[in-house]
């Protein structure tokens, strides 16, 4: 019986030492797996990829505007979420208003990322709510980033994840909101962008020509900005502000420039053509183009010293017209007969468009100028802006979502400023005579592409070149009308710059789908628990098999 006894005890050490080996090999593997898990999970992350376009970041007289930062590492959180600090919070253009984006912005979130329609008509108020936001962002420099990308259903389907699952600040109990970090699916908005710099070398532009008579005549000149301008240099279209403006002169130098060849007239005046870039960023082309002028002694500096007048168009797509003056003027002044022969051209084409003249001093104290002739009234050079806006300020003028023009209405306005500034050059004094008439008319069909070429065009001052396609072609349509046509490059000054561009307008982000940081900490208390009872259960084998013998033996 107790050579029996050895025996099995033999027999069950032997065993436990199998049993051990086996759990040992067990409680590796489980080390293993968890080890491949921590691994290989971050190259198992899923991620999102998307072009996103920062918001505008320019220096004016070292003064920096709009976004300075384009920092995005950040966990994304809805745009009603309680914490925001050094978040990224994501929302669409129906969902934002202008109290949440200055409160977003006075708790320090981290980043703001803002999907706009691509492909869709905007309602009016929709339009006016937007401009209310771009004015209150490019106010003043803000440190939050902020970025615009298209609206797809890829991007959508994050945003409602976000605005769904990650709020788990408003859920109504501490178990209902563990209970969101479980189920909830989060995302980290991440971009690899280098900080923005100021462009090495920033310059702005302008396109000008001239119809003369080869005599010496006074001058009248005639102005458009060629920029466009949005809350993002890339998202920015100015089809109306001031694509219609571009495309008015383009057609008004091609309709008198038959009266400069032709034998019927002969005309009194040389008309200038003048195509500004920057023209939305304090016309800093035009102020740089007029301080040239008056340094020279060479024959471009005959042109100040020789105009007359200036007449600047800007955004006359829309209904009726407005003369903007700094004071009204005078009877038998320069203006007010440039003004009558224009009332001359409504009355005999278009009577039921109305005329208004809008007289509004320069606010010197204020460094931003209202409109682009104010510019040479302070160089004393009168002039005045023909706009179908009756105020700077008025909502649509600087909006990113100007994406269309009404042609019948611009065809109208270009015939008539055509018609009005014909009459005064020829000094046509019968209201029955028509200059710009029968197959002199503009058409209708140039203008609708020139329309859609610059709609289509990136032609944000940021963005534009000396070889950029906008001022090549701009530069050629100018030319095949009127003479002396040449681009002047203005650059900023590499000591103390006028003007200051940055880079880091367009980047990539990804949005990584990751759990909450308090999943991780859930996990990770999860797995010590599971790991603690694996290791007690390897410690209790011997003793159970202890009290299994004596159970056996006790039989």
């Amino acid at each position: 019986g107790e050579s029996w006894v050895n025996e099995y005890k033999s027999y069950l050490s032997l065993n436990m030492l199998e049993t051990l080996n086996e759990v040992t090999k067990s409680f590796t593997t489980v080390w293993g797996i968890l080890g491949l898990v921590f691994i290989f999970a971050p190259a198992a992350l899923t991620f999102h990829e998307f072009t996103a376009f920062r918001m505008n970041h320019y220096a004016l007289n070292g003064n920096e505007m709009g976004c300075k930062s384009n920092v995005v590492n950040y966990e994304a959180r809805a745009l009603n979420a309680n914490v925001v600090t050094r978040r990224c919070v994501l929302m669409n253009m129906a969902e934002i208003s202008v109290d949440r984006v200055q409160e977003l912005i006075s708790k320090k979130a981290g980043s703001l990322l803002i999907s706009i329609p691509k492909n869709r008509s905007l309602s009016k108020e929709e339009i006016e709510n937007w401009n209310q936001i771009e004015e209150v962002l490019m106010e003043e420099a803000i440190e939050t980033s902020v970025f615009f990308t298209y609206e797809h259903p890829q991007l959508n389907t994050i945003f409602e994840e976000v605005r769904v699952s990650l709020n788990s600040d408003h859920a109504p109990t501490a178990t209902a909101a563990l209970g969101n970090v479980f189920h909830s699916n989060g995302y980290q908005i991440v971009g690899y962008a280098s900080p923005p710099v100021p462009v090495k070398q920033s310059s702005v532009y302008t396109i000008q020509g001239r119809l003369s008579t080869r005599q010496t005549n006074p001058t009248i000149v005639i102005v458009a900005g060629f920029d466009s301008y949005g809350i993002s240099p890339h998202l920015a279209k100015s089809s109306n502000s001031n694509g219609s403006g571009v495309v008015a002169l383009l057609e008004m130098a091609r309709l008198l420039s038959k009266i400069y060849t032709g034998t019927d007239t002969t005309p009194s005046y040389d008309i200038v053509f003048l195509l500004t870039g920057a023209s939305h960023v304090n016309y800093i082309s035009t102020k740089t183009w007029l301080d040239k002028q008056l340094s020279s002694d060479t024959a471009e500096g005959v042109i100040l010293s020789e105009a007359e007048f200036v007449i600047c168009l800007d955004s006359i797509g829309k209904e009726g017209l407005n003369f903007h003056v700094s004071k009204l003027p005078k009877q038998d002044s320069v203006g007010h007969k440039v003004i009558q022969a224009i009332q001359t051209a409504v009355e005999s084409l278009y009577p039921n468009v109305t005329l208004n003249t809008v007289p509004k001093k320069v606010n010197l104290a204020n460094a931003k100028f209202a409109w682009q002739h104010e510019l040479f009234v302070v160089k004393r050079i009168p002039g005045m802006t023909v706009s179908s806006f009756s105020n700077y300020k008025e909502t649509g003028r600087l909006n990113t979502f100007d994406a269309a023009v009404n042609q019948d209405t611009l065809f109208q306005h270009t015939h008539i400023l055509a018609e009005g500034i014909a009459r005064y050059v020829s000094k046509a004094t019968d209201d029955k005579i028509c200059i710009i008439c029968n197959d002199m008319v503009p058409n209708h069909a140039l203008m609708r592409r020139t329309t859609e070429f610059l709609t289509d065009a990136e032609r944000a001052a940021q963005l534009i070149k000396k070889d950029s396609s906008i001022v090549s072609t701009l530069e050629l349509l100018l030319g095949k009308y009127v003479q002396e046509v040449f681009v002047l490059e203005f650059k900023a000054g590499k000591r103390d710059p006028a003007f200051q561009f940055y880079d880091s307008t367009e980047v990539k982000l990804f949005a990584y789908n990751v759990k909450p940081a308090v999943f991780d900490l859930f996990l990770a208390i999860g797995v010590a628990i599971y790991l603690g009872v694996v290791y007690c259960m390897v410690k209790s084998i011997p003793q159970c098999l202890t009290y299994l013998y004596q159970i056996k033996k006790l039989k």
